[in-house]
């Protein structure tokens, strides 16, 4: 039996090797930045058909701006390993809006549950610059590679950490849009959605690339990871793009989503009027397509 003293230690010791503290710390400096900050949010993954959490999950809104509910969200899954470095894989890449898929949602869409219908996410996209756009390139693939000893289960474990994250973060915003589709029964108010995935990691993060033989490897603080995605009410498997950054970057990262957010705003209140009136006679064309079936 181990004495008072001892057993809290003990805790201390099991909790600080626990990816907790991390969760909360990352979580910290969200705490006045955003309208509503949740910890273990609960979801229903439908895939595996049943409820999962995700780590962290960031709200900004719904705000009202002119005749549109604008809402972004922060989802982040946090991983952390001293046994392993973790190695990303990239390469070129240019970023289009109309090739990422789920990570933005309007009411369009909704009213056609349809996330190909994104004629109003157009002009709000094709007229605002997002941090997306200064990658050149995006990591298409990973490694974990041991720094020393390791045991084997501690091995698979955090060998399947990003891969846990990732799809952790597919699920969630999978569950979110299925959500939001169902949910809308009215076109008042106009809303939009926008969702920022992230990975926040305590460790080593490098950057590989790869040209013939030659490798060439450097310390990253923050990497593009692309995914295949897709949504409830799609066809097509399109790009996710997920970020994946290291504790002590994180609030920097958290800056630059602040700034898409203060974009994606300015967007929206020079071009209400004119995504008004786009989505009413959008929105007349559907009901009038469903009344004559």
């Amino acid at each position: 039996m181990k004495s008072g003293d001892s057993a809290k230690n003990y805790l201390i010791d099991q909790i600080k090797k626990s990816g907790k503290p991390l969760e909360i710390r990352v979580s910290s400096f969200l705490d006045g930045r955003w309208t509503d900050v949740s910890n273990q949010d609960t979801f229903y993954d439908r895939d595996e058909r049943k409820l999962r959490e995700i780590d962290i999950c960031a709200s900004h809104g719904p705000k009202r701006i002119g005749n549109v509910e604008f809402e972004a969200t922060c989802v982040i899954e946090c991983k952390k390993s001293e046994a392993f470095s973790w190695v990303f894989f990239t390469r070129p890449f240019e970023y289009k809006f109309e090739n990422v898929a789920g990570q933005y949602l309007d009411e369009v869409q909704m009213a056609a549950k349809n996330t190909e219908r994104t004629e109003i996410m157009n002009i709000i996209l094709g007229k605002t610059p997002l941090h997306y756009e200064s990658k050149q390139d995006v990591a298409v693939t990973y490694e974990a590679f041991k720094i020393g000893d390791v045991k084997q289960s501690q091995f698979r474990e955090d060998q399947n950490a990003i891969f846990e994250a990732q799809n952790q973060l597919k699920s969630y915003i999978d569950y979110g849009t299925e959500q939001s589709i169902k949910e809308r029964v009215s076109v008042i108010p106009y809303s939009v959605e926008i969702y920022f995935p992230c990975i926040v990691f305590r460790g080593k993060l490098y950057e590989a690339k790869v040209k013939n033989d030659d490798i060439k490897l450097q310390e990253s603080k923050h990497l593009m990871l692309k995914a295949l995605y897709k949504s409830p009410y799609s066809i097509y498997e399109r790009d996710l793009l997920i970020d994946v950054v290291t504790e002590e970057y994180f609030n920097d990262y958290q800056e630059l989503v602040r700034k898409d957010i203060d974009a994606l705003e300015k967007t929206i209140r020079s071009n209400s009027k004119a995504m008004s009136g786009r989505i009413t006679e959008i929105v007349s064309l559907l009901e009038s397509a469903a009344k004559g079936k």
